[in-house]
């Protein structure tokens, strides 16, 4: 399976960066352990944090990890 290419008629930055997530999601939970990416998910839960507030950091992480291959991003 390959990551679909973005649309050009996006209402916002954030509507474009959601599509984004959407497309890479199913090649990026090919590659990552979903149990072990749910027991961080987790475990932040746990320490207090709120679920967006776990979600954004999750994708900022993913994004920094992506960053550190030297590669241009798509998104």
């Amino acid at each position: 399976m390959s990551i679909a290419s973005p649309r050009y008629n996006y209402e916002d930055e954030k509507q474009r960066e959601a599509e984004c997530r959407e497309a890479m999601k199913d090649r990026f939970l090919d590659k990552v352990s979903s149990k072990d990416m749910y027991a961080i998910h987790q475990e932040a839960i746990k320490a207090g944090w709120g679920l967006p507030e776990v979600q954004r950091a999750i994708d900022a992480l993913v994004l920094e990890k992506a960053k550190e291959s030297g590669e241009d991003l798509p998104c």
